[in-house]
């Protein structure tokens, strides 16, 4: 048996002299055949190159000494379970990676060491490997399920979780969070909006965000769909809102003296920036802004974004949130630009050989396309910053 634990050494001392080379093909084949797996991050990739390193090793000294797992193995195990089940990626998906690389790794003895193996060497190789996968599979599966189970003990806060993972771009995965909903039994909605409002000085950024969700949450028949969700980050309230009563808000607002900005239409990919241009036009917005929106809106912080030089400012979106219908209408376009250049409707009217009423008439139909009365310094500024920045 010596011999044979010295024979079984010598391969895998030499097969781990080119373990980076080995550990890259296994991560290439397990993204090719696993979809989970094809869009890990940078350091969810590291996470499994380290695991399948440390798994490789331990298969191949258990193959040499004709040992079995321990209880320190298989809490290793159970931990990744834990892991796996904290950052949604599917269960099915985890324990098929390691089947892959165990197929793989079986491939790549039979190339390198065909010669060098006797049908013992192999018979053993396979039956370690067996008894690996089964315990590695029932250990992961139980810290998963544990995890899982704890995790859904707390919906409310578990969904707070992930709504400050969405806010910060740590949720990018779509396969991970449909794992993670389901493990939560939760959908989110295709679209929504995302509120959010500084403290006040008789409101914390918890207690505002708490008003605000309770006074325009609503609920249907599809329990399911998440209505709303609060949060605090970065010293702010954040709710997430299926929809939001634009007027309603406005009120809630005003008599709580609060500070609130609302972009609408997010999704689970745009929800990084979306907060981002949000939590920026809390802090950079001028009280001239506050004192005539009272909530500032998408058009306002792609504005803000843009006069700025924030990193996420996109002039086309500007023009597009500002301006929404108004292109379509270019009589009524013509002469807003005229307004703005003229400084006024009487001195527009001349220049355009209208009516002072027909110009009155159209900068109504301004207001009611975009929502901004055209009259107010504040909606003058960005409607002119947005004509300025949207393609012409």
């Amino acid at each position: 048996m010596t011999d044979v634990s010295a024979h079984r050494r010598a391969i895998a001392a030499s097969l781990t002299e080119g373990e980076a080379a080995l550990v890259d093909t296994f991560l290439v084949t397990i993204a090719s055949e696993i979809p989970a797996y094809e869009s890990l991050d940078e350091r969810q990739l590291q996470e499994v190159r380290s695991i399948i390193v440390w798994t490789l090793r331990r298969v191949l000294e258990l193959w040499a000494e004709d040992g079995t797992l321990t209880d320190d193995d298989i809490a290793l195990f159970r931990g990744v379970g834990a892991v796996r089940a904290r950052d949604g990626r599917p269960l099915s998906a985890v324990l098929r990676a390691y089947r892959v690389a165990a197929g793989e790794f079986l491939d790549q003895m039979a190339d390198r060491f065909r010669g060098d193996l006797a049908a013992e060497d192999v018979t053993s190789l396979v039956r370690v490997w067996f008894a690996v996968l089964d315990a590695l599979s029932e250990a992961i599966y139980d810290g998963y399920e544990v995890t899982g189970r704890s995790l859904g003990a707390d919906r409310e806060s578990s969904l707070r979780a992930l709504l400050t993972d969405l806010l910060l771009g740590r949720q990018s995965h779509a396969a991970s969070l449909a794992a993670r909903l389901r493990e939560l039994d939760a959908q989110l909605p295709t679209t929504f909006d995302l509120v959010v409002v500084e403290p006040s000085r008789d409101a914390s950024a918890e207690n505002a965000a708490m008003l605000v969700e309770q006074a325009l949450e609503e609920h249907d028949d599809a329990p399911s769909v998440v209505a709303s969700i609060h949060t605090v980050q970065d010293g702010v309230g954040v709710v997430l809102l299926r929809s939001v009563d634009a007027p309603r808000l406005a009120e809630i607002v005003t008599a709580h003296a609060l500070r609130a900005v609302r972009h609408g239409r997010v999704t689970a990919r745009t929800a990084p920036r979306a907060y981002r241009l949000a939590a920026h036009a809390l802090r950079s917005a001028p009280d001239l802004a506050w004192s005539q929106r009272g909530v500032l809106d998408d058009g306002d912080l792609e504005v803000l974004a843009l006069v700025a030089g924030h990193g996420d400012a996109d002039p086309s979106r500007a023009g597009d949130a500002v301006l929404g219908a108004l292109p379509d209408d270019p009589e009524v376009l013509t002469t807003l630009w005229a307004v703005l250049e003229a400084g006024g409707a009487a001195p527009a009217a001349s220049r355009l050989h209208l009516h002072p009423q027909t110009v009155r008439y159209r900068m109504r139909r301004v207001a009611a396309l975009t929502g901004r009365d055209p009259r107010l310094p504040w909606n003058r500024y960005v409607l002119q910053t947005a004509l300025l920045a949207a393609p012409r």
